[in-house]
């Protein structure tokens, strides 16, 4: 990722967070939510400026400005937002209209080639889109939806780096290189073995369908800020989700459903809303807009159907009766009861 072309998870989080202040202008949670994304990283930042170019594009005035600018804001500014809430029917109309209209815009822009290898990666699929990768060494690798590898081989390594989504490996036995897979700040070492990895906004989670595997990641020291590297082995049916914040969580699962994706079916124990619909986002070919924040820390344990992701959507959050309203022909709005 380079300073001038955001990587598209980011600018998909920096829309996410534009269309919910507009939904919300008057939010100052919200708002102060949304600095706090944008100032964590560098590439957060990127990504809000390209964010905010897209919708000026359609000419509508940039959500974040109220809070973002405020201490340097002239009351034309607030005002510009504020009017968007005078008459509630007025303002969702034209909201719907320019949500759209802006995600058309960024749509046609994902398309361009230079975005589709997603930055150089060796092997990358698109939305909703499955693929297999053999590799050198008899070794197989397959992609799950919106996800990208590069693979590096030599005469003493075999690696290769997950940059986004979600696969699932197949290690071929009997070779003395170690194969080791990279996924953001976590390194997984196996000799002969399958398993899945997914990373999701920094969280990493692995399962084991069988054999065995080693995890370094880096853990959360007791009482501190500081993070020391931990070594962890799994074993068929272990997953491990190990997050940004150093916290780590280890459970067990069925065998049977490390993969499931592969059967277009998405298999979640404790997650949190947020996680599973970020998996959703891969299989819908639309944007998926979430309204209510304490939504997305809910946790949730069950099996959605990833071939319809919008009644996927409807099964998960129902229980919350929470709301999903599609927006032809792009957008999904999903709202608190």
């Amino acid at each position: 990722m380079t300073a001038s072309r955001p990587d598209r998870e980011l600018l998909r989080q920096a829309m996410d967070w534009m269309m919910r202040l507009s939904a919300a202008p008057a939010d100052r949670t919200l708002h102060d939510a949304a600095e706090a994304w944008r100032a964590r990283d560098p590439a957060h930042a990127v990504a809000w400026q390209q964010a905010e170019r897209a919708w000026r594009a359609v000419a509508f005035a940039t959500p974040a400005e109220t809070h973002v600018d405020r201490a340097t804001a002239d009351e034309a500014a607030v005002s510009k937002v504020s009017s968007l809430t005078r008459t509630p029917r007025t303002r969702t109309s034209r909201w719907m209209t320019v949500a759209v209209s802006l995600l058309a815009v960024l749509a046609l822009s994902f398309s361009a080639p230079s975005l589709i290898g997603n930055f150089g990666a060796d092997h990358a699929t698109g939305t909703a889109e499955h693929r297999s990768v053999g590799l050198q060494d008899g070794s197989t690798v397959e992609l799950g939806a919106a996800s990208a590898i590069d693979v590096d081989f030599s005469s003493t390594t075999r690696a290769v780096r997950l940059l986004r989504g979600e696969a699932f490996f197949s290690v071929k036995p009997g070779d003395a290189r170690a194969f080791t897979v990279h996924a953001g700040e976590v390194s997984v070492v196996v000799t002969g073995t399958a398993f899945n990895v997914r990373i999701d906004e920094g969280a990493v989670a692995v399962l084991v369908e069988h054999g065995s595997v080693e995890v370094t990641m880096p853990g959360r020291v007791p009482g501190t800020e500081a993070k020391t590297p931990i070594l962890q082995n799994l074993k068929a049916g272990d997953q491990l989700v190990s997050r940004p914040d150093g916290s780590i969580e280890q459970s067990r699962v069925p065998v049977v459903e490390a993969g499931s994706w592969r059967r277009h079916r998405l298999f979640v124990e404790g997650a949190t809303v947020g996680e599973v619909i970020n998996d959703l986002r891969r299989y819908d070919r639309g944007w998926i807009v979430v309204t209510d924040e304490a939504l997305l820390r809910r946790r949730v344990t069950g099996l959605y159907d990833l071939r319809d992701p919008t009644e996927a959507l409807r099964v998960l959050v129902g229980p919350f009766r929470a709301q999903v309203r599609p927006v032809p022909p792009l957008l999904t709005l999903v709202s608190g009861p």
